[in-house]
């Protein structure tokens, strides 16, 4: 997209609604529980809060509801987790539950995987592995973390499995997810995939996809510092002079901010785009209003450019942006599907059912196996395609 340019402006931008969306407990789930009764005893959400972000235990899934002012994004997910060699109840709870996400499919928009703490190992159909995350001591600063932005476009399946390391080793795994959706002129363009930091045991079988995978290794996140005690590290977008290379296909931005006790600073905002924050750590005084700790404030829209107002409460606080221009399209999800009506729902399905995604495969395959369904899979899959491509297209009538 075309950069996007916006002055310095004093009218202020004001929170519209402000959630705390439900935590739950997982990885290690019986963490997560005692936080939650912790919470209901004290009455303190707060104490519960150091906790998790010390040993983890919980994952926040929030949901965007209101397209008219979270539009492009569909939801977020801040999970905060902890795999322990010594932890009694791992392996019982492996069992029934994978340590990581396992193949599943996508189309028609793009995931955002920034990675605070730990890491994951990436494959997909088309033949594709990367291992991407922190530094083993890191410790969620922006300066340590780790982009996949992975744009599913017309279609791919992938797992995401935890980077646990070796049955010995303890991890600590922190990481946000957001969906961003697709314009709908954009919702068919190939898979591509574009990292920041530095991936590890990177890999990419490209002699068994069946059309080329874009993938881009950018560098660090980019990073910031418009005034003292205030870092910005800008995922997409821009701010305070600092842009992402990351490419997108509509103007937002995404920033993870981190103010110093008591310290204060200001984001200009295009005129017209959503704009949410979510509160990391501490807590801070976003639009003039005070949000606690894991809250979710949901910004007004502006017709003119205005200011996002941020003063950290004693603690400091950290915080995630989200902000972007509406795309004001239809929006139908059916799972890991976005699309724009009902008919391109079942239309992708019908795609996925033929393989046109690529295979499905177990996650407990190695690499040698992993490889060698995925070759079988497309040279099975390229000769129907082949003759599909080669039909005369027909011209609608009246």
């Amino acid at each position: 997209m075309g950069s996007y340019q916006v002055g310095r402006s004093a009218l202020k931008a004001e929170v519209e609604s402000v959630v705390k969306h439900p935590r739950l407990p997982v990885w290690p789930a019986w963490f997560g529980l005692v936080y939650i009764l912790i919470d209901l005893v004290t009455g303190n959400p707060s104490l519960g809060a150091k906790l998790e972000n010390v040993f983890g235990g919980r994952v926040c899934p929030m949901f965007f509801r209101n397209k008219a002012d979270q539009d492009p994004f569909l939801l977020c997910v801040h999970h905060r987790h902890s795999f322990a060699f010594l932890d009694p109840f791992r392996y019982i709870f492996r069992l029934l539950l994978p340590e990581g996400f396992p193949a599943h499919p996508h189309r028609g928009f793009e995931t955002v995987t920034y990675v605070l703490r730990g890491g994951l190992v990436h494959r997909d159909s088309f033949g594709v592995k990367k291992s991407y995350g922190a530094p083993p001591d890191a410790t969620g600063s922006g300066d340590q973390a780790a982009v996949q932005w992975m744009t599913a476009g017309r279609g791919l399946q992938h797992e995401e499995m935890w980077r646990t390391g070796e049955a010995t080793e303890s991890t600590d795994q922190e990481l946000y997810q957001i969906w961003v959706n697709l314009p709908a002129r954009s919702k068919m363009v190939p898979p591509r995939m574009q990292l920041l930091g530095t991936p590890e045991g990177s890999e990419d079988a490209s002699s068994l996809r069946s059309s080329n995978v874009e993938v881009r290794e950018l560098g660090p996140v980019p990073h910031a510092q418009p005034a003292a005690g205030v870092s910005v590290w800008v995922v997409s977008g821009e701010a305070a002079g600092v842009s992402s290379p990351i490419e997108t296909y509509s103007d937002m931005a995404i920033l993870h901010i981190k103010l110093e006790a008591g310290v204060s600073w200001s984001w200009p905002r295009p005129c017209g785009w959503s704009c949410m924050t979510y509160v990391r750590q501490g807590e801070a005084i976003v639009g003039g209003t005070q949000l606690p700790v894991h809250s979710t404030a949901t910004i007004r829209q502006s017709p003119v450019e205005d200011e996002v107002s941020f003063v950290a409460g004693e603690e400091g606080a950290d915080l995630l942006l989200l902000s972007g221009a509406p795309l004001r399209e239809p929006v139908e999800m059916g799972g890991n599907i976005v699309m724009n009506s009902p008919m391109q729902l079942a239309i992708a399905e019908r795609d996925l059912a033929g393989g046109i995604f690529g295979p499905s495969w177990r996650h407990t395959l190695d690499d040698d196996e992993w490889k060698e369904q995925v070759k079988e899979h497309w040279a099975m899959v390229r000769p129907f395609q082949a003759a599909a491509e080669a039909l005369p297209k027909r011209t609608p009538t009246n």
